[in-house]
């Protein structure tokens, strides 16, 4: 019988930095993968590095700032965002809202005149509860909600957008002010907006450079050992192949919603509020392409003829992803959690990027991988609002926490997930 004073379950970036701030104290990390880092992790295919799509870090608080770039030992470039948006058969740089520069001057003049009376009627942020498709008009107006907007948001979430709430947009949705909506479409670019006009990213090993440095210094991390069963009220879980674990205190990362699944002691109220969660499923297309020459990050793809919401060029953010000659890409399709006919996929998905002019001809690709996220993004609607109070009542009582990206049940960034590591066993450390 195993004991431990606290049981953190999954070994992504929040469960890794949490057990670095107890590292030199009793605690067990349960990854039940054969790697660290969850889905900031990179696999290795025929010469090339494919992350689990475009993993950036966002650097934005001095306490993890350090930490990051303290583990990565020099191995951490900062690059300049150079992401794009393909619509109405044109480009035009991120964001669409701010840099209309690059659209046919009808769009750039229902956009603009759309923007200025949705901004003249007082469109202001809102709380967070509005339907995202009144948002939306309300606060960019009829043409910038028609050409960008809603075709994107749709494409992403997968979700019908007068039920998707819009507490998650404050972050990630640039809002501009009226003279710089009006210098994007008729004069300079617009720098400087948005959360990730610059990132850091690994020179070497991808994106699951970080999580290999900071396993490299935990005592308690144990791969392939999956939590089947936990008893927050006993105190024990059960591990597939290897028997009960006995703890004090437990640390979640896993999704919310399995993590309540597999809690043998969770109330009715909490099963039910668990069960109404809702997240979307995304599927990664990377490709090894030969001959590519263009220095975007990544682009934007509103448009219904292309399946893809978001394609990348991954070796612009390190050369080393690739062969010398190659690019690497990764292209995102999302879906309400069906399965997608990978071949009809490819095909479809190869046509898009000949279409946009980022590759001339199928005859580039030489190496492909399909990687899928099966929890990707989780859905802001009514129904989450009122299950987490519930679902983090019930663990409050218990004395456990559910943090990061998944087990908090929230959309954010990798450095997040680290600040809340540590502020987790922080208030483990406390008690």
């Amino acid at each position: 019988m195993l004991k431990t004073d606290t049981l953190i379950i999954g070994g992504g970036l929040a469960g890794l930095s949490a057990g670095l701030a107890l590292e030199g104290g009793s605690y067990l990390i349960a990854e039940r993968e054969c790697r660290p880092g969850g889905l900031a992790a990179t696999i290795k295919k025929g010469g090339f590095h494919f992350d689990y799509s475009g993993h950036l870090l966002h650097l934005r608080w001095p306490h993890t700032k350090k930490l990051i770039l303290e583990a990565l030992k020099g191995n951490c470039a900062r690059l300049k965002r150079d992401a794009r948006i393909y619509a109405s058969k044109s480009w035009t740089p991120y964001p669409f809202q701010a840099n209309l520069s690059g659209m046919p001057a009808k769009v750039k003049s229902e956009c603009v005149s759309g923007f200025l009376k949705a901004y003249a009627a007082g469109g202001g942020p809102g709380d967070g509860t509005e339907p995202f498709s009144r948002w939306t008009r309300r606060v960019f107006g009829e043409g910038i909600s028609r050409h960008f907007m809603l075709p994107y948001n749709a494409k992403l979430w997968r979700y019908p957008l007068q039920r998707l709430t819009t507490e998650w947009c404050a972050p990630f949705v640039p809002m501009p002010k009226p003279e710089e909506v009006i210098a994007g479409a008729y004069g300079k670019k617009a720098e400087g907006l948005g959360y990730n006009t610059v990132f850091h990213y690994p020179k070497t090993g991808g994106i699951g450079a970080l999580a290999n440095a900071f396993a490299a210094g935990l005592g308690g991390l144990r791969l392939g050992l999956e939590v089947e069963s936990v008893n927050l009220k006993k105190g024990v879980a059960q591990v597939r192949h290897f028997g009960p674990v006995h703890f004090r205190r437990l640390i979640n990362t896993s999704p919310l919603d399995s993590f309540v699944g597999m809690a043998q002691d969770a109330p009715a109220a909490v099963r039910r509020a668990a069960a109404s969660l809702r997240h979307n499923t995304v599927y990664v297309l990377n490709l090894g392409v030969r001959g590519v020459k263009n220095d975007m990050h990544w682009g934007y793809f509103p448009g219904a003829e292309f399946p893809f919401y978001r394609a990348g060029l991954a070796s612009n953010f390190s050369r080393r992803l690739a062969p010398r000659g190659c690019a690497s890409f990764y292209i995102e399709l999302a879906t309400a959690g069906e399965a997608v006919d990978l071949a009809s996929a490819e095909t479809e998905i190869l046509r898009g990027l000949k279409a946009c002019g980022l590759i001339k001809n199928a005859g580039q690709v030489v190496e492909k991988l399909w990687l899928k996220i099966p929890c990707a993004y989780v859905v802001y609607n009514r129904e989450r609002a009122a299950a987490l109070p519930v679902i983090f009542g019930w663990l409050k009582a218990r004395r456990a926490l559910s943090i990061g990206r998944y087990g908090a049940w929230k959309y954010s960034f990798m450095e997040e997930s680290v600040k809340e590591g540590l502020e987790a066993a922080a208030a483990v450390l406390k008690r």
